[in-house]
């Protein structure tokens, strides 16, 4: 076993341009064309240096090979599911959203949305509150290319507002993006 990996070649895995790091890890394959399409997870406060950030993940598909450097786009992102479980507590609700925007240069993502009240509410309410962020994420994805998309989520400039505006409607205790994901 450990023969065969060391007649193999290192790949050294590149973060994309609005991470700061450049190194995310390294991979062995026989070829390049067996790098092509593997898939990364790594830490986002790892990759943006924000201890924040802790319970999130960014998961990274390699696309394109360069003499032993494999380059990454952003598959997704996705939310610990222990950080979500202490989010919703006891007389509150949770609060579930899908929503799949198109960002300006055609690239569709899925964006699921997990949030928590205050208290319990209606189903009315909360209706209202998921049709404002749709018209949110709709509006942000419209005007933005993939990357800067990504890049506001991971530095919560969309949670924000999103958050701004549902308290308007109704205060959540909690609103996050759970998980981000590029569709193919």
């Amino acid at each position: 076993m450990a023969k065969a990996v060391l007649q193999k070649n290192w790949y050294n895995i590149q973060a994309p341009d609005i991470f700061d790091v450049d190194d995310v890890s390294e991979t062995p394959a026989e070829k390049a064309s067996q790098v092509r399409g593997r898939t990364i997870r790594e830490s986002l406060n790892e990759l943006l240096d924000d201890s924040s950030k802790y319970y999130m993940d960014v998961t990274l598909k390699v696309t394109e090979v360069e003499g032993n450097k494999a380059f990454t786009e952003i598959q997704g992102l996705d939310c610990s599911s222990e950080f979500v479980s202490r989010m919703v507590s006891k007389r509150s609700d949770r609060f579930d959203m899908v929503h799949d925007v198109t960002t300006e240069d055609d690239r569709e993502v899925r964006v699921k949305i997990v949030g928590s009240t205050l208290r319990k509410t209606s189903s009315s309410t909360l209706s209202a509150v998921r049709e404002e962020l749709q018209n949110i994420l709709d509006e942000k994805a419209g005007e933005q290319m993939y990357n800067e998309f990504m890049e506001n989520i991971f530095t919560d400039n969309i949670q924000e507002e999103m958050r701004e505006k549902s308290e308007e409607i109704y205060p959540f205790r909690e609103l996050e993006i759970r998980k981000t994901e590029l569709r193919e």
